[in-house]
């Protein structure tokens, strides 16, 4: 009797095992809330992008992720006060174009279930973002300065969210909050500052098997 009722076990639980797609490929829109080191002179703003990935899953539970997200262009005025470390020594407003690209490979850890499938992530990459080579240009005219900003720094992801299974080769991501680190070094602000910022994304999921 034990094994009329083993082998059904057995048969279900490879199942369940294999009932997973081998590869995910999240796309959407991302929103990053961005905090400057110095945000008591200059002010958080917002960054509207677009983010996609590719997901290699190792097991029902375990996926290895590659990332990256773009955030469009903006037009900021920077209001640097005299003895700012910064271009400006005796104070300036400027206004300059700026933009972000991140680029990350992540571990993503998920709870399977038909209609409800939450996840957390921690990933470790890069950023480039093209603020401080604008605002050098911006400054040329009204500061006498020969910094050289570096735009490339590092980043680090933590967070999650979870996915609406539709079928087996497609679901919906309604929401994903992670919080952002990022390390821009550079004459600007001193040093290697840190940047700890907020980011939401939502979008759908493609499956493959």
């Amino acid at each position: 009797m034990c094994d009329h009722f083993g082998i059904p076990l057995l048969f279900g639980m490879a199942a369940f095992a294999q009932d997973y797609a081998n590869v995910e490929v999240p796309i959407g829109y991302s929103y990053m809330g961005f905090t400057p080191y110095h945000n008591s002179v200059v002010s958080p703003f917002s960054l509207n992008g677009g983010a996609g990935g590719i997901i290699v899953w190792v097991n029902h539970l375990l996926g290895i992720q590659g990332e990256m997200n773009g955030y469009a262009n903006l037009t900021k005025t920077f209001a640097f006060p005299p003895g700012f470390i910064s271009l400006c020594p005796a104070g300036c407003n400027v206004t300059a174009d700026g933009s972000m690209f991140t680029y990350n490979a992540e571990l993503v850890f998920k709870y399977r279930s038909e209609h409800f499938e939450p996840f957390a992530e921690t990933m470790l990459g890069g950023a480039h973002s093209n603020v401080y080579r604008n605002l050098v240009t911006a400054c040329q005219l009204s500061c006498n300065t020969t910094a050289r900003p570096d735009n490339k720094g590092w980043d680090f992801v933590v967070g999650g969210g979870f996915d609406i299974p539709v079928s087996k080769s497609f679901a919906i991501r309604p929401v994903q909050f992670d919080y952002v680190l990022t390390r821009f070094g550079n004459q600007l602000g001193g040093g290697n500052n840190s940047q700890h910022n907020f980011r939401y994304q939502a979008g759908i999921v493609f499956r493959f098997r």
